[in-house]
């Protein structure tokens, strides 16, 4: 449980990483002697071991110590996962929201980088999803679109992040009710003109075409709170 002294604690093991003392991959030294180092009690290191090892900061090997992790920024956004999972309706309009801001953001930088190459991956995808009927098979498909751009951006935090507040369990709770009316073909346009601005490098409509297609899914969970109220009995 968090307390001013497990807080205390928790800043003073950052500031050993912050500083350099212990560098992603080192182990700590053992509790007794850490302790010590830190001026706190053995209790509050404890439980500020643990808590950092929940946020992917440190990783406890078995019958050999603690280290520090390598510190994946990826790694360590994903402990928000289970947030988000659990989100109430209002909150997943939040985490929407920002996505929307990053993925405009991620859509013009792929719209300025992608080269060739990736450009024809993204139209391989866009190609199944013009073709695919089964709900299951084309949510599967737009994730991966969508991760696609994300790589092409260039940025691999923001590419977690997006990941994040994407979490496949939201996903799922909003592709399972909306695609019960089977609405496949404005899914499938939205798609078209992302992709037609990133192939012609547009930035501007890149954006705007991002924007109308998160927008419209915003818009549907705003008029279909109750599909989300209870986010448990959706799993």
């Amino acid at each position: 449980m968090s307390s001013p002294k497990v807080d205390q604690a928790i800043n003073l093991v950052k500031e050993l990483i912050q500083t350099g003392a212990v560098r992603p991959g080192d182990k700590l030294p053992n509790e007794a002697e850490l302790a010590t180092q830190l001026g706190v009690s053995r209790n509050s290191l404890r439980e500020a071991v643990r808590a950092m090892q929940t946020m992917r900061i440190l990783e406890a090997r078995q019958g050999d110590g603690t280290y520090v992790s390598d510190l994946d920024p990826a790694m360590m956004m994903d402990v928000l996962r289970f947030a988000i999972d659990v989100s109430d309706a209002q909150s997943v309009v939040w985490f929407l929201e920002l996505r929307r801001t990053l993925e405009m953001a991620t859509t013009q930088e792929a719209a300025v980088r992608r080269t060739p190459a990736q450009l024809d991956e993204l139209k391989a995808l866009h190609d199944k999803v013009l073709t695919e009927n089964d709900p299951s098979t084309l949510m599967a498909l737009d994730g991966a679109f969508h991760d696609k751009i994300a790589e092409i951006g260039g940025n691999p935090v923001q590419a977690a992040l997006l990941r994040v507040v994407s979490a496949p369990t939201v996903r799922a709770r909003i592709w399972r009710q909306r695609l019960a009316d089977h609405d496949f073909g404005g899914i499938r346009g939205e798609h078209q003109l992302v992709l037609d601005a990133i192939e012609h490098r547009d930035v501007e409509e890149a954006r705007h075409a991002m924007w109308g297609h998160l927008s419209h899914v915003i818009t549907w969970v705003r008029n279909n709170t109750e599909a989300l109220a209870n986010p448990m009995d959706k799993q």
